[in-house]
């Protein structure tokens, strides 16, 4: 498996680091970042798939709008600008629960 690359960091990691997985690719990551500044360091903008199956990326980065939504450790809808990074944390971009479950939203 082969490891997502970091080009974007504007400041070194600090010494203690550990791994993500970001949709299945293990990236570095130190405590205290969130799940988004760790997609933005890998250069990852496209993170989201709305419902309508309209993809975007993060926006507001403070928890407002609600555009970086993400599947974190099997659960829908983590913003990714509010949640820290943990090791071994598992993340998947460009998931939404309506396309996995195969539902169509408003409709019966």
């Amino acid at each position: 498996m082969t490891s997502a690359t970091r080009t974007k960091d504007i400041t070194p990691l600090d010494s203690i680091t550990f791994k993500v997985f970001i949709d299945e690719q293990p990236i570095t990551a130190c405590e205290g970042e969130t799940v988004l500044s760790v997609l933005q360091a890998a250069d990852m903008k496209r993170i989201c798939e709305n419902d309508r199956k309209v993809v975007s990326g993060a926006y507001c980065a403070m928890g407002v709008c609600h555009c970086c939504h993400i599947k974190v450790n099997k659960r829908y809808k983590q913003r990714a600008c509010q949640t820290l990074v943990e090791p071994n944390m598992q993340v998947e971009t460009l998931s939404n629960r309506f396309k996995d479950k195969g539902l169509n939203h408003g409709k019966v």
